[in-house]
């Protein structure tokens, strides 16, 4: 319901109109009734109507001077003349412009109905405007926290380079516009990739909020600059320069304090140079983003200046490497303590050093992990099973923001290939040493048995077979077979219906003189003692 003032000195009109007129038909409702302008101020102020009914003429404030009063205190209240019809010609021309308008006296309902259906739809009209930009404004009000990052992050990234522009939104968004020299800082929750997995999002999420608030605690009390997050999920900071670099780094060693002791866990900064204004911000930018990158080198912790990077494009600069043959060697060849010497040598490239080709510790890791892989094939071993069953990915490697727990990542899973290699290496020996085995059990009593024949048996070279023979069995192939035949032999003797020189046949030795000679060695009896002996 819209509510409506009548203002009338009659007495008998302005009580016919409030009670008369079927007002909740049309949408309306009386709220109040004066009998002149000054009486219908009054209780504009204490209750404003939507819809002003007045007469013209009233003593001591009469319907102009309302008038002129609502159009420039009230605009929004709309205002319909009722009076004479002598009044209305006098004040037309007075009244066309701020009035809705007019009825006369006297006044048929038809055209009370047609006046106020027509305010009415007026009235609607603004309320359903009023109300779609109360609706964007909150909108815009719940919006403005992402809409201030989103311009944040494109005034670093170079979107704008008007200053006053880039000043009217700094006003809009109401963030400080009297910085001076500034400078960007990147926060990095270290070794954030292992801290946090398995975590939720939400917990990721309020993990890095919870650094951001800290900063802007430490920053906002001291007006140095504000942190937000950028659109990679970094943490970053406009910093004031207005006392110099000397004033942050002591903010930002607060920072890393407060958030050690709120969470447990530590944060390294990245500092780009100076800039002179809000326009040229981005080239700090991304000086800070070169500078954060440092900490896999220096370690976790680091507050890294891009000033202080080395600048390492001089002719004597060689890129790092490793040995590809020694890769190969200590993953699949070599035992297992090989492996981390090899990782040792490598990684000691980095260790305690800026240097600007920051990725190239990952172009390394990524190298080694794809020269393993088609290695790996060979043993039809696929290292993307490998990862999988961990639960990662080879570009997981670029998560790691510390040399440790690179170079533990790297050595997990080439530990895993050469333990694999391993497994499959022993299952192929043991195969192959149970063939010699049961073809040695089949053919003792061979008196021309040898290794060559044994090592065919295998479709294997008879060194190998000796060698493998020895490393498996822990005897040489010669000791096996005597050992064999003697064990055989003493089986056979326990049969007193078998004769001495017929054991010595069985078992694969033609010279029975021979046989007992070997038989004594092993059993300290000759055959036919050993027969009396065990008989008893």
């Amino acid at each position: 319901m819209y509510k409506v003032l009548v203002v009338d000195d009659e007495d008998m009109i302005r009580e016919g109109i409030a009670s008369g007129v079927p007002w909740a038909e049309l949408g309306f409702e009386v709220s109040g009734q004066a009998v002149n302008g000054v009486e219908a101020i009054g209780l504009i102020k204490k209750n404003t109507p939507d819809v002003v009914l007045t007469d013209i003429r009233m003593p001591k404030m009469d319907g102009i001077e309302l008038i002129e009063y609502l159009s420039t205190n009230c605009a929004r209240i709309k205002i319909i003349i009722i009076s004479g019809y002598s009044d209305i010609e006098y004040f037309k021309s007075a009244i066309n412009n701020r009035v809705f308008g007019y009825l006369l006296k006297p006044t048929e309902y038809s055209e009370f109905e047609k006046v106020f259906k027509d305010v009415k739809e007026v009235l609607d009209e603004e309320r359903n405007k009023k109300e779609e930009y109360d609706r964007l404004k909150k909108c815009l009000i719940e919006s403005l926290p992402y809409m201030r990052e989103r311009f944040l992050n494109q005034l670093i990234k170079g979107y704008y380079t008007d200053i006053k522009q880039i000043n009217d939104k700094l006003k809009f968004y109401e963030i400080r516009q009297d910085y001076g020299e500034l400078a960007i800082v990147i926060l990095d929750i270290d070794n954030y990739f292992v801290i946090t997995n398995g975590y939720s999002e939400e917990v990721k999420e309020l993990l890095r909020l919870s650094v951001i608030l800290e900063a802007n605690n430490v920053f906002g009390e001291k007006q140095l600059g504000i942190f937000f997050t950028g659109s990679n999920d970094e943490i970053i900071g406009i910093c004031d320069l207005k006392n110099g670099y000397q004033a942050i780094v002591p903010a930002l060693k607060e920072v890393q304090k407060r958030i050690y002791g709120y969470k447990n866990v530590t944060v390294s900064a990245g500092v780009g140079d100076k800039c002179a204004d809000m326009a040229n911000i981005g080239h700090s930018y991304r000086q800070a983003i070169q500078a954060i990158k440092q900490k896999v080198f220096i370690g976790s912790e680091s507050i890294i200046f891009f000033s202080d990077i080395n600048v390492m494009d001089c002719p004597d600069y060689q890129p790092y490497s490793f040995d590809n043959e020694r890769l190969i060697n200590a993953v699949f060849y070599k035992k297992e303590e090989e492996l981390p010497r090899f990782l040792d040598d490598v990684f000691s490239q980095f260790e305690s050093k800026l240097i600007k080709k920051y990725d190239d510790i990952d172009r390394l890791c990524m190298e080694m992990l794809f020269i393993v892989a088609r290695h790996a094939m060979q043993y039809n071993i696929k290292l993307e099973e490998i990862l999988e069953a961990r639960g990662t990915t080879y570009s997981d490697v670029y998560h790691y923001d510390s040399l440790p727990n690179k170079k533990k990542y790297i050595s997990d899973i080439l530990a895993e290939v050469h333990r694999k290699v391993g497994q499959i290496r022993n299952d192929n020996v043991s195969n192959i040493i149970g063939v010699i085995i049961d073809y040695l059990d089949k053919n003792f009593s061979d008196n021309c048995l040898s290794l060559d024949a044994a090592a065919g048996s295998a479709n294997k070279n008879p060194a190998y077979i000796s060698y493998l023979f020895k490393s498996v069995t822990g005897k040489n192939f010669t000791e096996y077979v005597t050992e064999l035949r003697v064990n055989k032999a003493k089986e056979l003797l326990s049969d007193v219906r078998i004769k001495l020189y017929e054991i010595s046949s069985m078992v694969g030795y033609a010279d029975a003189s021979h046989f007992t000679k070997i038989f004594k060695k092993y059993t300290g009896l000759i055959p036919s003692e050993y027969r009396r002996m065990t008989a008893r």
